[in-house]
């Protein structure tokens, strides 16, 4: 994985208030499974569109989670850093 595709990963995760290793395992995993449960090939232009929108829905989601604004640790909340 190239360094710009991890920060981006690495930010996500802590967005999501995962590890890394939790943003893999489940978000990661998922659409990946998701993907291997489909045929290779898309059997019409419908599952194409299907397939268009499931990546477009992941990408607003994640771009989502990108635009929240960072959560403060108990102990930023408690000193305010």
């Amino acid at each position: 994985m190239d360094m710009e595709t991890r920060a981006i990963v690495e930010k996500t995760a802590q967005r999501a208030g995962k590890t890394i290793g939790q943003f893999v395992n489940e978000d990661m995993r998922s659409f990946c499974q998701g993907q291997l449960t489909q045929s290779q090939l898309p059997a019409s232009p419908r599952d194409l569109q299907v397939q268009v929108e499931q990546l477009t829905q992941l990408v607003e989601g994640i771009a989502a989670r990108m635009a929240e604004p960072a959560r403060k640790g108990f102990w930023q909340r408690v000193f305010g850093k």
